[in-house]
């Protein structure tokens, strides 16, 4: 199952702002490319993941969705 895009924050400056091709899949190989649109950070597959994993369990915590599998 393809995992929903949302931007994450960046690990350098903290700016959720990504830049990422069209079509863009964090699932696909070669992974990315995604940057910060802030700092120019490229981020890493588990840089990347690691935070939208975070941001989906957010949006599910506040939606009072169960957060199993994130």
């Amino acid at each position: 199952m393809a995992l929903e895009i949302m931007p994450v924050p960046c690990p350098h400056c903290g700016e959720a702002q990504n830049v990422t091709p069209g079509g863009f899949d964090p699932e696909a190989e070669p992974f990315g490319p995604v940057s910060c649109m802030v700092c120019g950070r490229k981020f890493d597959r588990d840089e990347y993941l690691t935070g939208l994993r975070a941001r989906l369990g957010e949006r599910a915590r506040r939606r009072g969705q169960p957060t199993a599998g994130f």
